[in-house]
């Protein structure tokens, strides 16, 4: 069930998601409002890439629906995607012609740091997206 984004005041938004391919549009439409509430849409295009990474990457491979939780820690968000699987993701090299392999390479790259911690009935993989100061 989808809740509706968080006032400009808090800290926190989640929501459940089902395993489904159109979550990941809805994902990425759920962070977009949520950063704008929070005035960080600089943050916007890195972390609607991460979070379109991993919320498919839960769907496809842990076959489960997923938590997705946004943690507003000053000019930064902590994103988190929990699912039911306890399999951890791991780096596939992908050649120059591969159709998949590249997510994770792409997490990294977007964010500052992410990782995996595990849970009673599957993992959170997370990932934190910096927001720079102005000059």
């Amino acid at each position: 069930m989808l809740a509706p984004s968080p006032a400009p005041g808090g800290n926190e938004a989640s929501w459940d998601l089902p395993a489904a391919p159109e979550a990941v549009a809805a994902a990425r439409r759920l962070v977009r409002g949520t950063l704008a509430a929070w005035d960080l849409s600089a943050l916007a295009d890195d972390l609607t890439v991460v979070v379109s990474e991993v919320v498919t990457n839960a769907i496809v491979h842990a076959k489960s629906a997923v938590t997705l939780s946004l943690h507003r820690q000053g000019r930064s968000v902590r994103g988190e995607v929990a699912d039911h699987s306890p399999v951890w993701p791991t780096p596939l090299p992908a050649g120059p012609d591969e159709e998949h392999g590249r997510g994770l390479a792409i997490v990294a790259a977007y964010s500052e740091r992410w990782g995996v911690d595990p849970t009673p009935d599957g993992k959170i993989v997370w990932f934190v997206c910096e927001g720079r100061q102005a000059p």
